[in-house]
């Protein structure tokens, strides 16, 4: 009898066990609850830092589990709107030809100067991460373009944790280093009352070293396996769904292939602005890839009900990633209704406010990584966690200004490890399995995690202040 093969969790299963296990704390851990105000700074409801107090036990039943990925996926509407729009109007741009195009160009410069690959890598990946440090691009909107960079890392010679290595973690990377970012850096800053984007200085060194070790990383590891194939961490598994064939290889860039670039830039341009000039946020990138999708239609001459049909097929493209933003809300559902976050949140204080300065700042680093798993939402860790950091930054001596800079690395980089962030949809954009992508990402990870306990201790001897 033949043994079966392992096979590492589906994405749903990894999901439900830790659902599982957020329930049953729910029967363990103390129930506790912070008051909530509205801050006049920011216009969000933070917590009272003084007003915690332990209530009855609400523990979260089966029933509720259950019910609680069901109000998951209802709470995540609006991002898996998104996906499913993305998907689709990326779907509908591939059918064109316009991508293959776009890929096929690129491999024939490269075959006619090697070093172009390199080049391609190194540019994309610094533009995607400056552009994420502004919080104008995000793992929302990079998601459903990691399978054109999947594709085009294949083409080059690579694999596809070369593609999530110049699409996902660039992003993840500049997202997390935070140079202008408003839902990060600027809901934290209007909590401790400083300056919007002060202390940029010392984010902008953030941003470099951490650019420059992300590209060199994905460099090195790109080289290795060009070099010899087997050294690949996914060189067991066949990626056909992303493999250019001749055909493909030869497509010529016509005129209707060049105007949907066009209109894709154009789409995109104006994402880039609606963000950062008119406050936008998920439901109108949705309706701008709408928008994208009609146009593209008209540029190539389409029949209404072929655009409509493509973009049908296009929407199952994006069903896993949609499905599981809100399977990993429901973790936060559970341990909501459970009220052991806030008792999660108070003890962390306790045990942080008894340690000096140094153990505390990187005690509040270890804490904030650890509840981003939690609390995705940069904004809502914000207005959840640092009305509680101010005041204790304060009580131990410390800059608040560091308070920021320790809440901006722990929400920020993390997102690139916990399930509960992008990090499911992302190996499944790329069809990479979430052990493999660990056993690649995690080394770098470490490494950042040294630079963030760096950063801080230089700015604890600088009194990291408002420059």
């Amino acid at each position: 009898m033949e043994s079966r093969k392992k096979e590492f969790p589906h994405v749903f299963i990894l999901l439900l066990v830790i659902i599982t296990v957020m329930t049953i704390l729910t029967y363990i851990i103390p129930a506790g609850q912070y008051d909530r105000v509205l801050d006049s700074a920011t216009g969000r409801q933070v917590v009272d830092p003084f007003s915690f107090k332990y209530i009855e036990r609400t523990p979260v039943s089966f029933f509720g589990m259950l019910l609680s990925i069901v109000e998951g996926l209802i709470q995540a509407a609006n991002i898996s709107v998104l996906i499913f729009c993305a998907f689709a109007t990326l779907y509908l741009i591939e059918q064109t030809g316009t991508i293959d195009a776009g890929i096929a160009w690129m491999v024939n410069r490269t075959k006619k100067n090697p070093k172009y690959a390199t080049a391609t890598i190194v540019v994309v990946m610094f533009v995607l991460s400056a552009w994420a440090s502004t919080g104008t691009l995000s793992f929302e909107e990079i998601i459903a373009f990691i399978p054109i960079f999947t594709t085009l890392a294949i083409a080059l010679g690579y694999d596809p944790l070369v593609g999530l290595g110049m699409s996902y973690v660039p992003v993840g990377m500049g997202f997390a280093s935070a140079t202008l970012n408003p839902f990060t850096i600027g809901v934290a800053q209007g909590i401790a009352e400083l300056p919007l984007f002060s202390g940029i200085g010392l984010r902008i060194a953030v941003f470099l070293s951490m650019s420059v070790v992300t590209i060199g990383y994905v460099l090195l590891y790109a080289k290795k396996i060009r070099k010899d194939p087997s050294k690949s961490i996914v060189a067991d598994i066949i990626f056909e769904e992303f493999g250019l064939d001749k055909e493909k290889s030869g497509s010529p860039f016509t005129l209707e292939r060049k105007l949907t670039l066009i209109v894709l830039f154009i789409g995109i341009s104006i994402m880039v602005y609606g963000l950062s000039k008119l406050h936008w946020y998920i439901n109108e990138i949705s309706a701008v890839f709408l928008g994208i999708t009609i146009f593209t239609g008209i540029v190539n001459k389409w029949h209404p009900n072929k655009v409509a049909n493509t973009f049908v097929k296009g929407l199952s493209n994006g069903v896993l990633s949609a499905l599981v933003v809100g399977f990993a809300r429901g973790i936060l559902v559970v341990i909501t209704k459970g009220n052991i976050l806030d008792t999660i949140i108070y003890s962390a204080s306790i045990v942080l406010n008894k340690m000096g300065l140094y153990a505390s700042a990187v005690g509040m680093l270890i804490f904030q990584t650890i509840l981003n798993f939690f609390i995705p939402s940069g904004s809502g860790q914000a207005a959840t966690v640092m009305p509680i950091m101010v005041p204790l930054a304060d009580l131990i001596g410390m800059n608040r200004q560091i308070s920021v800079l320790i809440f901006q690395f722990g929400d920020g980089y993390s997102n690139l490890i916990w399930p509960t962030s992008f990090v499911l949809i992302a190996c499944a954009a790329a069809r990479v399995p979430l052990n493999k992508y660990y056993r690649w990402f995690l080394p770098l990870f470490c490494i950042s995690l040294v630079l963030q306990v760096i950063f801080i201790f230089i700015a604890l001897n600088i009194g990291y202040g408002p420059f």
